[in-house]
């Protein structure tokens, strides 16, 4: 089954609204990535622009680390623990 990616208008994207949506697509994403062994993962689409967000493996750490630092803030430790599982398997 394919995982659907989240699709959001450039205005939420540019006003960072739809933050939570993006780092939880972020992390499920790249769990997905490491697992099948992709090369590059897509987070999102833009409506209306024909864009998909995508992080190419080797930017994958740098967005898990960005996505702990969200996690912190918003006190949720248990996905934190979850994604520095994945940063060791990177």
């Amino acid at each position: 089954m394919t995982r659907k990616i989240p699709v959001i208008s450039l205005e939420d994207f540019e006003a960072k609204a739809k933050k939570p949506i993006m780092m939880r697509s972020l992390v499920t994403s790249i769990a997905n990535g490491i697992k099948n062994n992709l090369e590059s993962v897509s987070v999102a689409e833009i409506k209306h622009h024909d864009v998909i967000i995508s992080v190419p493996k080797n930017e994958w750490k740098s967005g898990l680390e960005n996505a702990i630092e969200y996690y912190i803030k918003t006190e949720e430790y248990e996905v934190c623990s979850k994604i520095k599982q994945l940063i060791k398997r990177l």
